[in-house]
């Protein structure tokens, strides 16, 4: 069963005043959101059965490999999931400032971007099982002539002059990071949530297909929400 929830007031300051510490912490969430929400992996998740209910996290498929909140002390704690597995002692640090944050992310999250040797062994198990039934939430936006195609956590997107082109360019990126076969590209199921741009172009259309079709490509989009044009990436599909 797949049920779809909608909270009443669950707009990120009410959130972070209800979960995550009251309004004494409130300006720090809202710093660390004016950082994160336009990075790329990042996501605001919510977990009431945690001692830190609310948390952002960065990684693939719904791992978190690192993650930042706000701390009692008003400091931001970070934890790094990779340096905690590999029997760091102190996997947590505590920084004061949001620029202290900043240098933290700086030597990791790239690592947090690629899949976990645990994600790849799930995705190759049973030849692919996971990889081939596990549909994952591609959004998709309309920009500068073509359309972006994008999964949580990846610095890649899959950009095409047609829909069916740019999330073709994500299944055949999810094989490339996962070391799966490019042949099992087609049948790697994916779910799309459009954004209006998108939608609009695509009623244009009106068929994934009436444009004529170039060959599924990947593109580096902006990261770390700082400006910048999308730039062709160098292992182009």
């Amino acid at each position: 069963m797949s049920v779809r929830v909608h909270f009443d007031n669950s707009d990120y300051d009410n959130v972070c005043l209800d979960y995550g510490g009251g309004q004494a912490r409130l300006a720090a969430w809202r710093d660390l959101g004016d950082l994160l929400a336009h990075r790329v992996g990042w996501h605001f998740d919510v977990n009431t059965a945690s001692a830190d209910p609310v948390l952002w996290n960065a990684g693939l498929f719904g791992e978190s490999r690192l993650n930042i909140h706000v701390a009692g002390n008003g400091g931001y704690a970070c934890f790094d999931y990779d340096a905690d597995k590999a029997g760091d002692p102190n996997p947590v640090t505590v920084c004061a400032t949001i620029p202290a944050v900043e240098a933290w992310l700086a030597d990791r999250e790239r690592g947090a971007a690629r899949p976990s040797s645990t994600a790849v062994a799930y995705a190759q198990d049973g030849a692919w099982r996971v990889l081939k039934t596990h549909a994952n939430l591609v959004r998709v936006t309309w920009a500068d002539g073509f359309y972006h195609a994008s999964l949580s956590g990846l610095f890649e997107v899959g950009v095409g002059t047609t829909l069916q082109d740019a999330l073709d360019g994500v299944a055949v990126l999810l094989c490339r990071l996962l070391g799966a076969p490019a042949e099992l590209a087609p049948q790697v199921p994916m779910t799309a949530e459009l954004d209006e741009a998108a939608m609009a172009q695509l009623r244009q259309q009106g068929t994934l297909t009436t444009q004529a079709s170039a060959r599924p490509h990947c593109h580096a989009p902006r990261t770390g929400g700082q400006g910048g044009d999308l730039r062709p990436s160098s292992d182009s599909g």
